[in-house]
């Protein structure tokens, strides 16, 4: 398993792993790849691609055939393996990430996770010796995770393939990973078995998710300290702290934090126990609204949302969670007018959304796509944070002091004259949030904010959605990270097959685990 912080190098080393360096992408390149004794800069690509499998970091670059069987046979094809040997190799392996059935769909209908299982399964196909995977499990739901890490985990002892991962949050990967690589800036400082030495190790705490059940006694890491809660009936629970706790970023908006080492426990402010109750917003206006809202892709014969009734008011963060194909970021689409009911209604302010353009619903409606890349599009930093405001014909002076002062607030102004594709994964989303908030929405919808992302890296793309939440925005944050549903959100929608299943307080969800389990959301044991 290869770990490291932001800009440690850890996918650059995959491609060199894998002879995207030097084949692909140019560089100063100095020593050598050997795979088998041969060096990889003497091979040719074709040559790797049967000895070497990689799933990119954006799973959704490596897909290009209209269907997933398509996808997935392409690799066989190739090899010219007999009609009879492809389909065998697009059975198993659609089958060993979860997607048998889906062979029919086209590869442009897919939801996140569904792309990943599918990218992964066309790396699976050509059966390599060597896996490289850079985050596969970054868009998956809870269960398709575990699942996926069981699989390498048979990999990994039968003996027959050796599997390379970059992985950030190790919880499910910890019982089969053998051998750990630690990245700072380029170099391997620490190489060998994960023991309570490399927990302990300051580079790897600050940077990374430590699991709850880490088996090594304690657990360490950024917002995750040991504390003991006094949950007194009246909500005014107190913190006996014996190192600093969690930091318990929406108090004002009464949202929980989830104390580590106490599964379950959670902070006791009044207005945290309010939204144990209820909706501690229920007296504050409606801002989103859908209405019996049922939406069909065009020539398909099934629903992919189905009479979804949900309500989100002024000052409200809310996670809508489910598993991969649940219908979460369609339903997350209609809001901002991406796409239109087939049936029912979408409300923004109290309007029906389908008098208005796209254009005219984004400026009350910020929507952060799931991948960046997909709203990055001017030649800079600065230029891409200005350009709402430039539509919308605002004085040039109020531009530049509203920008300037945007950048600033999350951290860009020393790159504002960088083009947006030369930064890091958690600076363009840095980048992407900060061209929504530039122009104030009432409403910010995030679509899998962490995904991909390191765990400081999402640290700060949550806290800066707090923040907006603390100045009276609402925030809606479709995830499967469930770490962050436990400490930043006050209420729960859970999908499952285009309907919403339950909808309450982010509290206690244990108690739900049988009906959570039945829609694909596998709650963590610490949960």
């Amino acid at each position: 398993m290869i770990v490291g912080g932001a800009g440690s190098g850890k996918t650059t080393l995959c491609y060199c792993l894998a002879g995207i360096i030097p084949h692909f992408i140019q560089g100063a390149y100095r020593g050598a790849v050997r795979i088998g004794g041969r060096n990889i800069a003497e091979l040719s690509l074709p040559a790797i691609a049967t000895e070497v499998g990689f799933l990119f970091q954006r799973p959704e670059n490596q897909l290009f055939n209209s269907t997933v069987a398509e996808e997935v046979a392409f690799g066989p094809e190739n090899l010219r393996l007999s009609r009879a040997a492809v389909q065998d190799r697009v059975a198993k392996s659609l089958a060993q990430v979860g997607m048998n059935g889906f062979e029919k769909r086209r590869s442009d209908s897919l939801s996140g996770g569904e792309i990943q299982r599918v990218a992964l399964a066309s790396v699976l196909a050509m059966e390599p010796q060597l896996l490289i995977l850079d985050q596969p499990t970054a868009e998956l739901d809870p269960g398709g995770r575990k699942q996926l890490y069981e699989y390498l985990g048979q990999i990994i002892r039968s003996g027959g393939q050796t599997v390379v991962m970059v992985a950030d949050y190790l919880e499910d990967a910890l019982p089969f990973a053998t051998r750990l690589v630690l990245l700072h800036e380029g170099q391997i400082v620490r190489d060998g078995p994960l023991d309570e030495a490399v927990l302990d190790d300051e580079l790897f705490s600050s940077a990374f998710r430590v699991p709850v059940n880490a088996g090594r006694g304690r657990t360490k890491g950024i917002a995750r300290r040991e504390a003991t809660v006094d949950s007194s009936e009246n909500g005014e629970g107190r913190n006996h702290e014996d190192t600093k706790a969690p930091r318990n970023l929406g108090d004002p908006l009464c949202l929980g934090a989830l104390v580590v080492g106490y599964p379950g426990a959670w902070f006791s402010s009044p207005m945290v126990a309010a939204g144990r109750r209820g909706n501690c917003c229920e007296s504050k206006p409606v801002v989103l609204q859908t209405r019996e809202l049922s939406f069909r892709y065009p020539n398909s014969s099934c629903w992919a949302l189905r009479d979804v009734d949900i309500t989100f008011r002024q000052g409200e963060i809310v996670a809508i969670i489910g598993g991969n194909g649940a219908g979460k970021t369609t339903l997350a689409k209609h809001f901002i007018g991406l796409l239109r009911p087939t049936i029912g209604q979408v409300m923004v302010g109290g309007r029906d959304a389908r008098g208005f353009s796209t254009a005219r619903l984004s400026d009350s409606v910020g929507y952060m796509f799931q991948n960046p890349d997909h709203q990055l599009f001017c030649d800079s930093v600065y230029e891409e944070v200005a350009f709402s405001l430039k539509v919308r014909k605002a004085p040039k002076e109020w531009i530049a002091e509203r920008v300037g002062g945007m950048l600033e607030e999350l951290g860009l102004s020393a790159i504002r004259d960088r083009h947006p594709y030369t930064l890091s994964g958690g600076q363009r989303q840095r980048l992407a949030l900060a061209s929504i908030l530039v122009h104030k929405p009432a409403v910010l919808i995030a679509d899998e904010p962490t995904a991909a992302l390191n765990w400081q890296d999402a640290t700060e793309i949550l806290e800066l959605l707090a923040l907006f939440n603390k100045d009276g925005g609402t925030v809606v944050i479709i995830t499967h990270d469930l770490d962050a549903v436990a400490r930043y959100t006050t209420r729960t929608v859970v999908m499952g097959g285009g309907e919403v299943k339950l909808d309450g307080p982010t509290s206690r969800p244990g108690e739900n685990a049988d009906r959570l389990a039945e829609v694909g959301v596998v709650l963590p044991d610490w949960w």
